[in-house]
């Protein structure tokens, strides 16, 4: 199975910082499909301090390109980590634009990124991704268990949606109700990528990173997105 991944930065930071133990699960869990034979592309997102340092620069006055910039270079950084973790079974660098993916993805080995360019979301990078290896199918680990009617952080009684199409996404974008930790994670770049690429996707809880062998094995986890 051929799969392109998001990682969401929140998964990967707690109060007290970098979860450690949580990236080096990543590491293991990746190695394994990987050795399964299994093709892996990885987005990673920027998480908390991506966000320090575009509310620091918007304080100073920055350009909104600026704080897109930094928000790439963090995520970049938890990109490199990653593939320092795992040595020989991920290509050697961080891809920085789709140009340098393109060679990356034949080398048949894990192709790990951060985000590409400003104005897009990683989630919209792993779509991309995902188009360019010809998916079986995206994966968005996030910190919440798949996509709810609203923030399941800010609204006790909003309702995970196990099976949606992408028409059904947009329309809860429209409806104004994608926050963060949601449907934030999908700006409409990144939707429109995965339907007219017609990748099927799946949003599921990243805090567990074996989650993804239930992906792989076709258990029922998470929100389905399907054309």
């Amino acid at each position: 199975m051929r799969l392109s991944i998001k990682i969401g930065g929140h998964v990967l930071y707690e109060a007290d910082g970098l979860v450690l133990g949580r990236l080096r699960s990543y590491a293991v869990v990746l190695k394994k499909l990987y050795w399964m034979g299994h093709g892996l592309s990885v987005v990673v997102g920027g998480g908390p301090p991506a966000r320090w340092f575009i509310e620091a620069a918007r304080k100073l006055g920055c350009p909104e390109a600026v704080c897109d910039e930094l928000g790439i270079q963090v995520s970049r950084l938890n990109a490199t980590l990653l593939v320092s973790l795992l040595g020989e079974a991920a290509y050697p660098a961080v891809p920085l634009s789709y140009a340098e993916a393109k060679p990356a993805l034949s080398s048949e080995r894990i192709v790990i990124c951060g985000g590409f360019q400003p104005g897009q979301s990683t989630v919209a990078a792993a779509a991309v991704m995902a188009e360019l290896m010809r998916a079986d199918l995206l994966v968005v680990a996030t910190d919440v268990d798949g996509v709810y009617t609203a923030d399941p952080k800010k609204h006790p009684e909003a309702k995970k949606i196990p099976r949606l199409s992408y028409r059904d996404l947009e329309d809860l974008m429209a409806r104004g109700e994608a926050e963060a930790g949601t449907f934030k994670l999908f700006d409409l770049v990144a939707v429109k990528i995965l339907e007219r690429a017609r990748i099927p996707t799946v949003v599921v809880d990243g805090r567990d990173p074996a989650v993804l062998y239930k992906v792989i094995e076709g258990q029922d986890v998470g929100s389905r997105i399907e054309p």
